[in-house]
């Protein structure tokens, strides 16, 4: 499921569209839905480390979701890339969502390159609430105040 069509939806602080897919930027992490089809290679790599870095600056520690709602593949260069990026240790953990066997197995695969915490899930809602459990141990201000409350839905109206 997309996260535009979430409640988690009501996170997002930006939303961008880029040559490879949507980018969705919420406090303390981004969600990436790549398109069908794309070759996800340094190119793309480089233009989501810009956006990145241009949004959340050079001192945020940063949770990555990528939300394999289309299937696309990724060049094993990637990551060997990623981390030559001088702030690449800002990436905390990367929460791999995958729909489908083929994804699942990619993710495990790509797990094996990846320096910091992984994990994958099933749906997108335990991947944001994984990331907001590990933030809220650490920073339970700032989580209950920006995270938390956007989440409750009043019904009644």
């Amino acid at each position: 499921m997309k996260l535009s069509n979430t409640k988690y939806s009501l996170l997002i602080k930006n939303a961008y569209t880029t040559s490879f897919g949507k980018v969705y930027c919420c406090d303390r992490f981004f969600v990436t839905e790549i398109n069908e089809g794309v070759v996800f290679d340094i190119n793309c790599s480089k233009e989501l480390g810009e956006l990145v870095y241009n949004y959340y600056g050079p001192h945020a520690d940063l949770h990555a979701i990528s939300n394999r709602v289309n299937n696309y593949s990724v060049s094993p260069t990637y990551w060997l890339h990623f981390y030559k990026n001088k702030n690449a240790n800002q990436l905390k953990s990367v929460s791999f969502v995958y729909y489908n066997e083929l994804a699942y197995l990619n993710a495990k695969l790509e797990k094996s390159f990846i320096k910091c915490k992984t994990e994958c899930f099933k749906n997108l809602d335990s991947a944001i609430n994984s990331i907001l459990n590990i933030d809220k141990e650490k920073l339970p201000n700032t989580i209950n105040s920006k995270c938390i409350k956007p989440l409750i839905i009043d019904r009644t109206s």
